[in-house]
């Protein structure tokens, strides 16, 4: 009976210490798997705010506005500092428009170029700027980061034996850091997350306060259009968009397709959203077609017949006429309404005088 009450005993401990050891273990596994899923959701808010920016750069610049470069400048020294220990800070608070560098850390000598143009010539522009400035006595790195995407490069830099260049550990682009993110740990991860949501999201979401879509930019576009209809001539003019893109800006005509292309996936929604709200009647039409035929003149002429440059005169112009009132609009979007109003022949007009000698 004793050996029994013995074998009971123990095997009640056993049973009691078996199931205190399955607790604690399902209480690690949950932790671990929570951690894990905390980092998961960190990564891919990191990874979600990193590819909103890269495709904003890539988008802006193809339609030639570059203010997102600048904002870049002032966001990248918090985030690398984060992910590398680094010690960044902005050059152009030191120097305006700092050659070859933009961002610079002393302490552990590495400087970085934050640039949108992924191209060779590029970066042995800023290897040659980097020799000329003798960077290469207070920095034992230089770093070009890419804010689109880097390429495969063939080429082998120049440096001309004053510092080490090696193209596949010194050529950066957003995929690249976030693959060092992945490694590192949770918290780490989470304050890179709060970081971007700060300087990304919420700056965005304060900027848009002050900001018009852009549905509301091309709605005040076209109203002030429809205020200032000075007209100082009328055009004889034919419409003709093929004639006009292939053969009379025939040399510009890869960077306006692109343009046009590019600028359509964002905003055509929003024209049509406009058309429909504003129900513009045949007479305001007319009105519309009449001032932006005399005014893209008078600005082509003075662009010596270069649309693109022309153009983006044209983009600047009605953003500064719009932004009397403190609220800012976007360049984006007029610009698209004006490359779409130039489709339909109502932006640098096709003479008739002209488009029947070219005929």
């Amino acid at each position: 009976m004793l050996y029994q009450a013995y074998i009971i005993q123990n095997r009640q401990k056993s049973n009691s210490y078996l199931k205190n050891y399955v607790i604690k273990l399902i209480k690690v596994l949950i932790k671990v798997g929570l951690s894990m899923l905390s980092k998961e959701t960190y990564l891919k808010e990191v990874a979600s705010g990193l590819a909103l920016l890269s495709k904003e750069v890539t988008i802006l610049n193809a339609v030639s506005l570059y203010d997102i470069n600048i904002v870049a400048e002032d966001f990248f020294p918090g985030l690398l500092n984060l992910v590398y220990g680094y010690k960044l800070e902005n050059a152009n608070y030191l120097e305006k428009n700092a050659p070859a560098i933009d961002l610079f850390d002393k302490i552990n000598k590495i400087a970085i170029q934050v640039t949108s143009d992924n191209s060779g010539k590029k970066i042995n522009h800023t290897i040659e700027e980097f020799n000329e400035r003798e960077y290469y006595k207070i920095y034992d790195r230089l770093v070009i980061l890419i804010l689109t995407q880097k390429k495969r490069y063939t080429t082998e830099f120049n440096t001309d034996g004053k510092f080490v260049f090696d193209k596949a550990r010194d050529i950066w682009d957003v995929e690249d850091i976030m693959k060092d993110i992945r490694e590192l740990n949770t918290e780490q991860i989470k304050e890179i997350s709060s970081y971007l949501s700060a300087e990304l999201c919420d700056k965005c979401h304060e900027v848009k306060k002050t900001q018009a879509s852009e549905i509301d930019t091309i709605i005040d576009l076209i109203e002030y259009i429809s205020r200032h209809r000075n007209v100082k001539k009328s055009q004889d003019t034919e419409i003709d968009p093929e004639y006009k893109i292939y053969k009379r800006f025939r040399e510009f005509a890869d960077k306006l397709i692109m343009e046009y292309t590019t600028l359509f996936t964002i905003y055509g929604e929003a024209l049509d959203v406009v058309n429909d709200t504003l129900g513009i009647d045949e007479a305001q039409d007319i009105i519309i077609m009449f001032y932006l035929q005399d005014i893209s003149v008078q600005f082509l002429d003075e662009a010596e017949d270069d649309p693109v440059v022309a153009l983006n005169r044209l983009v600047a112009y009605f953003a500064e006429k719009l932004s009397i009132n403190g609220k800012k609009y976007d360049r984006a979007a007029i610009k698209f309404y004006l490359v779409n109003e130039m489709i339909k022949c109502r932006v640098f007009p096709n003479e008739r005088s002209e488009y029947g000698d070219s005929k």
